[in-house]
């Protein structure tokens, strides 16, 4: 009897789930429609069925795969990089005050700089072919340095304390202190960066207009006046988004069920 109630509550949980995302999509598109049917003007706001249908035909286009594989790799080297570094130094500001004391400030300053004149002040002085992954990782550094820091600071004083009296090895302390502590800030802060950092990129391939992108095809749609195009490739930013957040979640969930087992 147990069983079945948990059964049935995950399901529900489940159909929650995928009902509400589905009914946010449909109110988007309903206001979208109506916004297209009252400017009545397919060159400044298309009907969602136009945008629809090219977008699903993207994927027959000659060098789509290559312009989204492209975006992709550049956004997880950014996040790969970012996250490392970020953690390393969060790690060893934890217990070296006077570090995070040098690099809180130039955190701060990062994350206050707004994106587009991170963007034009980088491009002056990197080539455009690692424009966008240093200024992804100028966007996504800062925030999740602060956010592990904060959570590395906050990791338990007492087990910490009885850590040391039982002469626990630095490396079990991480395993088995450290990382569960800090284990759902990792994951939630790389979910939320890692579709921030695909935006960046794909900002910074618009405003340097890579051709072979994400970016280079909105670019390139709306040199054309190509609205539909145009509207379809941002589409495209905003699915693949959704999958990179979806894939931490994935993990995650994996991360705990590998928990509970142990």
């Amino acid at each position: 009897m147990a069983k079945a109630t948990f059964d049935k509550a995950r399901v529900k949980r489940i159909a929650l789930n995928i009902f509400y995302p589905l009914l946010a999509f449909a109110i988007v598109l309903a206001v979208w429609a109506v916004a297209s049917k009252l400017k009545d003007n397919a060159f400044v706001l298309p009907m969602p069925d136009a945008v629809l249908e090219r977008f699903f035909k993207l994927g027959a286009e000659s060098g789509f795969w290559q312009s989204v594989g492209l975006s992709l790799l550049r956004t997880l080297l950014c996040f790969a990089l970012s996250f490392v570094l970020a953690l390393l130094l969060a790690a060893i500001s934890g217990l070296f005050d006077p570090l995070h004391r040098v690099l809180s400030p130039i955190v701060s300053f990062l994350r206050a700089a707004p994106t587009v004149a991170v963007i034009l002040i980088a491009y002056a002085f990197i080539s455009t072919d690692f424009m966008a992954i240093a200024v992804g990782f100028l966007v996504a550094f800062p925030i999740m340095y602060s956010a592990f820091h904060s959570e590395i600071k906050g990791v338990d004083g007492d087990l910490l304390k009885m850590a040391r009296v039982y002469g626990v090895r630095p490396i079990d302390r991480i395993r088995f202190i450290y990382l569960p502590s800090i284990a759902d800030c990792l994951f939630d802060t790389g979910k939320s960066t890692l579709s921030l950092t695909l935006k960046v990129i794909v900002a910074a391939e618009i405003l340097t207009n890579i051709s072979m992108s994400i970016g280079g095809k909105i670019q390139f749609a709306n040199s054309t006046f190509e609205i539909v195009y145009l509207l379809a490739w941002t589409l495209v930013a905003i699915v693949f988004s959704f999958v990179l957040e979806g894939i931490v979640a994935i993990l995650k969930k994996l991360w705990e069920v590998a928990k509970c087992r142990r």
